[in-house]
């Protein structure tokens, strides 16, 4: 094979993988995988991402509980991202896009949104239901291969934009409510039940 066709086929599989990370890395916030986030990271890895900035491992001890206490249910997607690697380095800026379900209550709600959202649904009657918040935004990271493995060294976070409304889901109402089948935030989920075909119990 061409040398720099091999160099080029080289640096696409090492793209691809890092893809990978970047999706587990949803996977694991959205399941509230504690074990499975801290393989995303290298153990010397590093998150900024607003609310915390320090060691990944204590960052992803800390997530967790929170997202568990904190959140309701949520979804994090990962869109384009722009890859750079140079040997056994890479950087990488991946977009995303997220929605997070809180719990009502005043003091739920002035917790997570602050105390002007929250007079605010008081005001219009809405402070006990459920609120949604979506946002936008991107994951700055320099990835390190180390053993044969890529793994994020170092991540920040940008939060470009949110919006925030009174939930109006319905999931037991109508046509909808056979639709609601809701994942799970444990080990239980489905996708690790998803085996391959030669591992599927007898």
């Amino acid at each position: 094979m061409d040398e720099q066709l091999e160099a080029r086929l080289r640096v696409a599989l090492d793209r691809q993988e890092i893809e990978h990370v970047l999706k587990l890395y949803c996977r694991a916030i959205d399941r509230c995988d504690l074990e499975l986030l801290k393989t995303i990271y290298h153990p010397d890895g590093t998150d900024d991402h607003g609310s915390f900035s320090g060691n990944a491992m204590e960052f992803a001890e800390t997530i967790i509980p929170s997202l568990r206490e904190g959140i309701l249910d949520g979804m994090h997607t990962v869109t384009h991202c722009t890859i750079d690697v140079e040997g056994d380095f890479a950087t990488s800026e991946s977009y995303y896009w997220a929605y997070q379900q809180a719990p009502g209550g005043e003091e739920a709600v002035t917790a997570f949104f602050g105390p002007d959202y929250a007079a605010k649904a008081k005001a219009e009657g809405t402070i006990d239901g459920k609120h949604d918040y979506y946002c936008g935004g991107r994951y700055i990271d320099l990835f390190e291969r180390r053993d044969g493995q890529w793994k994020i060294l170092r991540r920040k976070i940008t939060n470009e934009w949110n919006d925030i409304r009174p939930s109006t889901r319905i999931t037991d109402a109508g046509h909808v409510a056979h639709y609601n089948l809701p994942g799970r935030r444990d080990r239980q989920d489905p996708v690790y039940l998803n085996h391959l075909p030669d591992r599927v119990p007898a």
